[in-house]
């Protein structure tokens, strides 16, 4: 019913028959994406019944359209504001053609660009965003936090049973709620900038999709997101580029910084949250794409915790962190995905 109700919005709005409308693959969310065909023109139409999520990509695509930004343009919303017709931008997702060619001179290039567009989208839109229209936060500061540090006390230290002192550990992510929430410069953050949420056309044009559950927060948080993501697996050397080449872009020694400070506390954050977005996905709903994530998850997170020396000021942390790569937490996880 789903299908034949977006498939008559998207005819209805064109005005004849589609030549092609096929459901795409869903990954973690719950809404529905179609690509339709029509008059040697494609379309992507998107059915999701969550109209708080759907008015916050509304509004900010109407922001980004304004800005000229690499954003998809809505061409039409349903009265009942659940299906709308978005700009088709490209056959392939960044994460696609790493997946192809690895770390080719092409998916350098459009590391590159990607990283040049998240920097004019970050300050073309500074002062520009009325953060009360977010969709669930309007900025990354002590609940958004909080939750990220508990989805991976939740479902990955609960889950695999690890041991840990309950007070201790509560009062560490008290810690890392007040240095994330202090850390500079802020503005708009993504929250979900990775290679699978970036389109690639034909001519190697990268745009955004997915922004739905943008915020206010550091600046840092995508450049991290994007690059030490677990499944494009880049090199530290390669990272560590791009890290350098996306901070220079910023002019201000100050700014330039602060953006090098937030680096590893970000990390550590990220890696967290990712990993327990695994642990909820992969063990608990037992998405393939997640459960293929989670060994590389748990090598970013403990490699991150043996070689940041700030890590010491979370000791009680850093002993969950280590337990996750004993052999007994690896047939824990082997013996939750048999049942």
């Amino acid at each position: 019913m789903t299908s034949e109700n977006a498939k008559r919005f998207f005819e209805n709005y064109i005005g004849e028959k589609s030549y092609e409308f096929i459901t795409l693959a869903q990954s973690g969310s719950a809404r529905v994406n179609f690509v339709a065909k029509s008059d040697n023109k494609k379309y992507i139409i998107t059915y999701n019944e969550n109209l708080p999520e759907n008015e916050s990509f509304f509004y900010f695509s109407e922001i980004f359209s304004q800005l000229n930004l690499n954003t998809p343009t809505i061409f039409n919303i349903s009265d009942d504001r659940k299906i709308y017709i978005q700009e088709f931008l490209g056959g392939n997702t960044l994460s696609e053609i790493i997946s192809k060619e690895g770390l080719s001179e092409n998916v350098k290039s459009l590391v590159k660009q990607t990283l040049e567009k998240l920097f004019q989208l970050q300050i073309q839109t500074q002062g520009k965003i009325d953060f009360n229209k977010t969709f669930e936060y309007e900025s990354y500061d002590e609940l958004p936090v909080i939750h990220d540090l508990y989805y991976f006390k939740n479902f990955v230290a609960d889950v695999l049973e690890l041991e840990y002192h309950k007070s201790t550990l509560l009062k560490e992510f008290k810690n890392i709620v007040n240095l994330i929430e202090n850390l500079k410069p802020k503005g708009l953050m993504i929250r979900d900038f990775q290679a699978r949420n970036l389109m690639v056309n034909e001519n190697n044009d990268v745009s955004f999709i997915d922004y739905q559950s943008a915020m206010k927060g550091p600046l840092m948080y995508d450049v991290i997101s994007f690059l030490f993501q677990a499944k494009a697996n880049f090199p530290e050397d390669f990272k560590n580029e791009m890290l350098e080449f996306y901070i220079q872009q910023f002019e201000n020694k100050e700014t330039q910084l602060q953006l090098k400070d937030s680096v590893k506390p970000i990390q550590l954050m990220r890696f967290l949250q990712v990993l327990g977005a695994y642990g909820f996905r992969g063990l608990i709903q037992r998405k393939q794409h997640f459960i293929a994530s989670i060994e590389k998850g748990i090598e970013n997170i403990t490699e991150f915790a043996q070689t940041w020396e700030n890590m010491k000021d979370y000791p009680e942390l850093e002993k969950v962190i280590q337990q996750l790569s004993l052999d007994k937490t690896k047939l824990k996880i082997d013996e939750i995905l048999k049942t």
